[in-house]
């Protein structure tokens, strides 16, 4: 019986519970299990209250803010404890989504969201990826966005300035890791309706709904199943890939 290691940086949010619930599910019909290493800031009890349904998952919780250091070298020491190199990295953090007009711009904003998704991943990359490499397998996911897809929408300046660094790094990586055996590739959604967009007013969700080609906004599960599938062997020939998941509208 299989037993790899999985780290979800970001493992509370929607995506990272829904993810965590479909590798259950998958594992169980398998008749395998998996050491999950799941990362959260502030919202423990959603993964306590599902680490009481998931039989096939040995669920750990690490918190941690991003933002911090002293956090973030605490983390990885605590994944370290728990294994050499995970087989799979989930790259899932973020913070609030909010419309921001340039006038409202603040680099300070950006600085802090910079070190909860780019910074994070590199020290993580840093960290692990030697390991994976002298292993010789390894795959990680890293959520971008649509905003990475051609031109953005306005008034996300300081969401796209994040985006595209975090895009930049994680084919950066992908360049530098390819020949060691590491697939590391991202998604880009669409508007996922999440409480990422909790302090969006709905009329602006339902505009984007009612703009999509598809009239819809991307669904949590079908986010799920290109991150499962970029995790999979089925990815082993892709490398720096931005997986397109806006159903048409880029």
């Amino acid at each position: 019986m299989r037993n790899e290691t999985y780290l979800i940086i970001g493992a509370s949010s929607d995506v990272g519970i829904a993810f965590l619930r479909d590798l259950n599910e998958r594992l169980q019909k398998e008749d395998e299990q998996a050491l999950v290493l799941a990362h959260y800031a502030s919202s423990e009890e959603r993964l306590l209250a599902l680490k009481k349904e998931v039989s096939a998952l040995q669920l750990i919780t690490l918190k941690a803010d991003l933002s911090v250091e002293q956090d973030m070298e605490k983390l990885l020491t605590d994944v370290a404890a728990y294994c050499e190199a995970p087989e799979h990295i989930l790259h899932l953090p973020a913070a609030k989504f909010r419309y921001v007009k340039l006038k409202q711009f603040s680099w300070e904003d950006v600085l802090k969201d910079m070190e909860i998704q780019v910074h994070s991943l590199a020290r993580i990359a840093q960290f692990f990826f030697p390991k994976m490499a002298k292993r010789g397998n390894g795959k990680m996911v890293v959520m971008l966005s649509a905003v990475t897809l051609g031109m953005p929408p306005k008034f996300l300046s300081q969401y796209t300035v994040v985006k595209y660094a975090l895009l930049g790094l994680m084919q950066s990586l992908a360049a530098e890791y390819a020949e060691k055996g590491l697939n590391i590739n991202g998604v880009s959604p669409n508007m996922i309706e999440t409480r990422f967009l909790s302090e969006i007013d709905e009329r602006l969700i339902e505009l984007n709904r009612e703009s999509s080609t598809l009239g819809r906004n991307v669904r949590v599960e079908e986010v799920v199943a290109a991150i499962r599938f970029l995790l999979s062997e089925g990815s082993d020939y892709m490398n720096g890939v931005n997986l397109n998941l806006t159903g048409g509208d880029r």
